[in-house]
């Protein structure tokens, strides 16, 4: 009897034993796991760290050679010229508004996936012999090759978009310019490079050596790759609020959205600040889409352009492209040239 009894405590033990082994194994597991996701989240932080440190000695360098540094698009900083822009090889990183001397404007629409109001923009373009500059993506160019050769016909100058207009940095998050971790030189390059090719596939040859910043997410190290890859950035004239800058804010799809404007709150910022104190509207780079959410006609911002047009001209303004915009503001671009 004491031998059976000897024999349960023992196995009793062997069991417990067991069982506490695999509460301790799966704990163990738990914890591998927690560590992992721990020096993955360290992982990122130090890459975004070292992304900080670099855009911080990229800022004291620009300081030290007396360019001043630019804020990123989206920050809402209205800067009225472009010499104080960080540069590189004598180009801006990024250029955003032109002479303020000279009454020039330019009219810039960005192309993504929705091309349903280009067709009205190019008749009313083509009606008044004004000439665009487009932004498009390699998705609107593969998507909508037709509307692409109705703008080259229509003589309008096209720069990228990059290709799948993807998010750059968190300012969608969190309001800051910060890289996102999956963002890299040689994933924006490829961007790039991937819009050129089909672009050059459908029309015979390079864009523009210009770029737009999907959302207007960048900052000067994203401007600095893009610049060694044969682009520069092209923003907007921006302010310090809505109505001091040259967004349109088209791209809101109704009412309810915040930062939606109806068509003539648009008309009227821009004429507002075209009829201004000087320099007015005079090197402005104004902001607008090929395509739009908005369903009902009369919300529709694009219908406006032509109005636009029309009362701008009659100011005094005339409409240039971006590369134009530049040669008259002495930026010379020839060097972006991309084979």
């Amino acid at each position: 009897m004491p031998v059976f009894l000897a024999a349960g405590i023992l196995a009793l033990c062997i069991m417990a034993f067991g069982v506490w082994n695999m509460r301790r194994a799966a704990d163990l597991s738990a914890q591998n796991t927690t560590l992992k996701e721990k020096r993955l989240e360290l992982l990122g932080q130090i890459k975004q760290r070292n992304l900080e440190i670099s855009d911080l000695h990229y800022r004291l360098d620009s300081l030290m050679s007396g360019t001043g540094v630019a804020s990123g698009p989206g920050q809402n900083v209205h800067r009225s010229g472009f010499t104080a822009l960080p540069k590189i090889e004598g180009i801006p990183i990024s250029f955003d508004n032109g002479t303020t001397s000279k009454r020039l404007v330019c009219l810039t629409f960005d192309g993504n996936d929705l091309a349903n109001a280009a067709q009205d923009i190019l008749d009313t373009l083509a009606s008044r012999n004004v000439k665009a500059t487009m932004f498009l993506t390699g998705r609107f160019i593969l998507k909508h090759p037709d509307m692409v050769g109705r703008i080259i016909a229509g003589g309008h100058e096209v720069g990228s978009h990059t290709f799948s207009h993807p998010h750059l940095t968190s300012y969608a998050r969190d309001h800051t310019q910060t890289i996102l971790p999956s963002v890299t030189e040689a994933f924006l390059c490829e961007e790039l490079a991937k819009t050129d090719s089909v672009f050059r596939s459908l029309v015979g040859r390079p864009l523009s050596p210009l770029w737009r910043a999907p959302y207007g997410e960048s900052n000067p190290i994203i401007c600095a790759w893009a610049q060694r890859a044969g682009f520069i950035q092209i923003g907007w004239r921006q302010g310090r609020t809505w109505k001091l800058g040259l967004d349109s804010n088209d791209w809101t799809p109704d009412d309810e959205t915040p930062g939606y404007h109806t068509p003539q709150e648009v008309y009227d910022k821009i004429v507002g600040l075209a009829q201004g104190p000087d320099p007015g509207i005079c090197g402005g780079i104004i902001l607008m889409h090929l395509g739009t959410a908005r369903t009902q006609k009369n919300a529709q911002v694009h219908l406006i352009v032509g109005k636009l047009v029309d009362t701008l001209q009659s100011l005094g303004y005339r409409f240039v492209t971006v590369t134009e915009m530049m040669k008259e503001s002495g930026v010379d671009i020839a060097r972006l040239k991309h084979s």
